[in-house]
């Protein structure tokens, strides 16, 4: 059984070698052909699965290491009869804390507490949900919409408010997933009249997926209102971005708020027991086996320390948001911008989730603990 990976999928040849023979690509560029011998196809959000890419092909199983799956037609997986798994909340945690780096910073650079303002989620599944558990330990308060969620009466949160009632929120951060028709649909969800109804000090952060705001409305947003914020990491027509707002962007990253070693791995799990239970196959690889020793494992703080600068400290130690938008600005630099785009995606270095990190503190800082462990920190 041959097997085509996207050469992204960390461990894909170590989980995968017992199944058939693993072949890794370029996903981005994996083309029907490459399929002529293939029965399973495991991929990334960088490859459109559909009947353009399958037809007329042996594969029998698709699996995307990803949470969305706009680049999936699963329509037509199911009139083939073609199994399927993605990696639901794999990258959960990582993006919460890209988010929560991504604000420490924020309030860093403009003077201000975080658990002073208010936050809006927009999108209030695997990755909501995290973002909200980690604000709510940091003591912030969150207004939480989600139209779909809320018609199912999946009270996951204690409540959910409407649309003009999240937009009045000083901080709004996205996490949907991108829909162009149904009920809900996503696509430009960020337009001229969501735009005009926020604040004009407003943060908005966008890592679900680019197509989900309207670029060139946003770009004219922000020429008339210099005080508002903006944090990407998702942009559309990747990886050609558009220069001219990352160049506005207080922080511009390449579509890697899920990139942590742990939520990769973690993925590549998923897929692994997915594909031996729809082939029958016993699971014989492990991924809390191959996770190299974390780069940091231990911080201590004194009595003396402020409770925020700790807090402060012990999340930019772990990961620091700044690192990758220094890394994307210098993009310009680059000879070829949508290869080096690319690039930074493939050579990604190691990014650990903050549970790798324990930390010691007095017992007096009681209050301090908690917000430690409600990021995900061993205390």
């Amino acid at each position: 059984m041959q097997i085509i990976a996207d050469e992204n999928i960390p461990y894909v040849r170590e989980a995968f070698g017992h199944l058939g023979q693993v072949r890794t690509v370029i996903g981005r560029h994996l083309k029907r052909q490459d399929l002529k011998r293939a029965e399973i196809v495991l991929v990334r959000s960088v490859t459109s699965v559909n009947e353009n890419l399958l037809a007329d092909t042996p594969v029998r199983f698709v699996g995307t290491a990803t949470i969305g799956l706009d680049h999936i037609d699963l329509a037509y997986l199911q009139t083939q009869n073609i199994g399927f798994a993605s990696a639901q909340g794999s990258s959960a945690i990582a993006v919460a804390e890209y988010v929560i780096s991504a604000l420490l910073i924020t309030a860093e650079r403009q003077g201000f507490e975080l658990k002073d303002k208010t936050v809006g989620i927009i999108g209030c599944g695997n990755v909501g949900s995290q973002v909200f558990n980690q604000l709510n330990a940091l003591g912030v308060n969150c207004l939480l919409h989600d139209p779909p969620l809320q018609k199912k009466a999946e009270k996951t949160f204690r409540d959910y408010v409407d649309l003009d009632t999240v937009l009045s929120a000083d901080i709004i951060t996205l996490h949907v997933p991108l829909s162009k028709t149904g009920p809900y649909p996503t696509e430009h969800l960020v337009n001229h009249d969501f735009l005009a109804q926020l604040r004009d000090d407003v943060i908005l952060i966008n890592t679900s997926r680019g197509a989900v705001v309207d670029e060139m409305a946003l770009l004219e947003t922000l020429a008339d209102r210099p005080e508002m914020t903006v944090i990407l990491d998702v942009w559309h027509n990747e990886p050609d971005i558009n220069p001219l707002l990352l160049q506005r962007a207080a922080l511009g990253t390449p579509h890697i708020a899920g990139y942590s070693l742990d939520g990769k791995v973690r993925g590549t799990e998923m897929l692994y027991k997915a594909v031996c239970d729809y082939f029958q196959q016993p699971h014989t690889w492990q991924a809390q086996h191959v996770l190299p020793t974390p780069p940091l494992t231990h911080l201590s703080f004194s009595n003396t320390v402020n409770d925020q600068a700790a807090l402060h400290t012990a999340v930019m130690a772990c990961y620091d948001v700044r690192r990758d938008d220094a890394a994307l600005r210098q993009m310009n630099q680059a000879p070829n911008l949508n290869v080096y785009f690319d690039n930074l995606r493939k050579h990604y270095p190691i990014r650990r989730e903050w549970r790798c990190v324990e930390i010691e503190l007095p017992t007096a800082k009681t209050a301090l603990a908690a917000q430690l462990r409600g990021l995900g920190f061993r205390v």
